[in-house]
């Protein structure tokens, strides 16, 4: 494990839109293109959770082009967009719409292949995916036909491997046991599965993983991070879970190499924290998995059972422990009454800094926003 000398800690701000990096010339006016500078609004429309769920990858960098996706809400439809910033340029493309969602719980899910072509799936909530390919590598334009996979699913983490393979994996529900599938589409082929990686202890009922994949550097291996929430239990999120898949998720492995026979359980998964059974009020909430520069996998997660709210970065060490960097003490010498908690994510930029993208919330106030975040 490298040892960490910066992590820069961000809060989530919420507002009333979408904003990233460039103008705000022209916002809300999907034909306009207009130049970057500090701050661009991306849509007037976007839905309650327009970005929600962090284990959805919804930008991807291409050369000089960087494409953000999100979702809309608009005249009573949630509709998946698109825009495309020319960083060389320092324009911005018009919006483009993918497809139709079919709630608010079917963000994009989106990644890219080594030619450059684009591939997002997106819509379900305990319904099929659909998936769609651009039609031109780095260009967000025009999409192709698009495709429907799966069943009953939700919640989608989505990469490609080194040989244009796309793994995903999902939340796929049913009347007996809840599971966390994977599909897969090999390169030029058609989509195949499921594969059942994961189910819980409870035989039946609303469960929810959250599961977040990050591609390792040999473009092959897979590391994964999820959380084990089953409602017939009790409705805590009990753990934070890992695996590892060497060989692009055809077997599945804790981090000592122990392979694991599929479907893993709670009982043979690695636990990052809590246990393999409910064991009190823990009430774990996941983010993101990502990667160090050194190949080492990170998570981040937080507890909401009791106030304040803490969260916690998570980094596999050589002993193969997960070593834990609290992250409360750093918003409070900010913010001396807030707790802070997931939705929440974590990148790292090429010098090893660890950023980490958190929400904060205001202790003690008790009101339905503790469990969204207050405004910062």
């Amino acid at each position: 494990m490298r040892n960490l000398k910066r992590i820069v800690v961000l809060v989530v701000v919420v507002l009333a839109g979408l904003v990233e990096p460039s103008s705000v010339a022209g916002a809300g006016r999907e034909a306009s293109v207009e130049r970057s500078s500090a701050l661009k609004v991306l849509s007037e429309h976007g839905c309650g959770r327009a970005t929600a769920y962090s284990e959805f990858n919804k930008i991807v960098t291409i050369g000089d082009k960087t494409h953000v996706s999100w979702l809309d809400s608009e005249k009573g439809k949630f509709l998946v967009k698109i825009k495309t910033l020319d960083r060389k340029a320092g324009k911005w493309s018009a919006v483009y719409t993918v497809g139709e969602a079919y709630d608010n719980h079917g963000g994009p899910s989106l990644t890219s292949d080594s030619s450059g072509y684009l591939h997002i799936v997106y819509y379900p909530h305990h319904h099929p995916f659909r998936y769609r390919r651009s039609v031109r590598p780095n260009d967000v334009s025009e999409w192709g036909e698009e495709v429907q996979f799966g069943k009953k699913c939700t919640y989608s983490s989505m990469v490609c491997t080194a040989d244009d393979k796309l793994v995903l994996v999902c939340r796929e529900s049913s009347t007996r046991q809840w599971v966390l599938n994977l599909y897969e589409k090999p390169a030029n082929g058609v989509w195949k599965g499921p594969r059942t990686i994961l189910h819980g202890n409870a035989p039946s009922g609303y469960t929810r993983w959250q599961g977040a994949l990050v591609l390792g550097r040999d473009g092959k291996t897979l590391h994964m991070s999820f959380m084990l929430f089953e409602k017939a239990l009790t409705e805590v999120g009990y753990a934070i879970g890992y695996l590892r898949s060497p060989d692009a998720g055809k077997s599945w492995q804790r981090s000592d190499g122990k392979r694991i026979t599929l479907p893993a359980t709670p009982a043979t998964i690695e636990i990052v924290a809590g246990s393999t059974k409910v064991e009190g009020p823990t009430n774990f909430r996941p983010g993101n998995i990502a990667l160090d520069p050194d190949g080492v996998p990170w998570v981040v997660y937080s507890h909401i059972d009791r106030e304040p709210f803490e969260a916690w970065v998570a980094g596999l060490t050589e002993e193969g422990k997960w070593k834990k960097i609290p992250l409360l003490p750093v918003i409070n010498l900010k913010w001396k009454d807030r707790g802070v908690k997931m939705p929440g994510s974590i990148v790292f930029g090429r010098d090893g800094t660890m950023y980490v993208v958190v929400t904060t919330v205001k202790s003690g106030t008790g009101d339905e926003l503790a469990f969204w975040g207050h405004p910062t």
